[in-house]
């Protein structure tokens, strides 16, 4: 068994080749079309990598849920062992999309280029 150090120095591996396959998929979202829907697609691949839940209900040790999701899927005999690890995933899926539908509405717009030519009837100074 592993000790506690073990597990939250494993964890931090984890964590760390998330955050590079997260950037991997972000610098190549322009290949897909639609601004919003390339957006919408690196959040689920977040959420679906980041998201932790306990390993097991009596114990303290945090796993990806969906790792646990289909680990408990293909060990349980109850339809009903996918959801463990998926309900989390889709909670917080939700979460970032009402999040980022805010930030799109209310967030900080870029400002238009003001052109550089004069108006009619204007002479440019020199």
């Amino acid at each position: 068994m592993y000790s506690a150090e073990n597990y939250h120095w494993g964890l931090v591996g984890y964590y760390l080749g998330s955050v590079l396959l997260i950037m991997y998929a972000y610098r190549f979202r322009k290949i897909l079309p639609g601004r919003h829907f390339r957006n919408l697609l690196v959040l689920l691949i977040a959420v679906v990598i980041l998201v932790p839940i306990k390993a097991y209900i009596d114990s303290d040790f945090l796993a990806p849920a969906w790792f646990v999701s289909i680990f408990e899927g293909l060990t349980e005999e109850s339809e009903q062992a996918y959801l463990r690890g998926l309900q989390p995933i889709m909670v917080c899926y939700l979460v970032a999309v009402v999040i980022y539908i805010l930030w799109a509405f209310f967030g900080p717009r870029r400002a238009k280029e003001v052109s550089q030519e004069p108006a009619q009837g204007q002479e440019k100074k020199v």
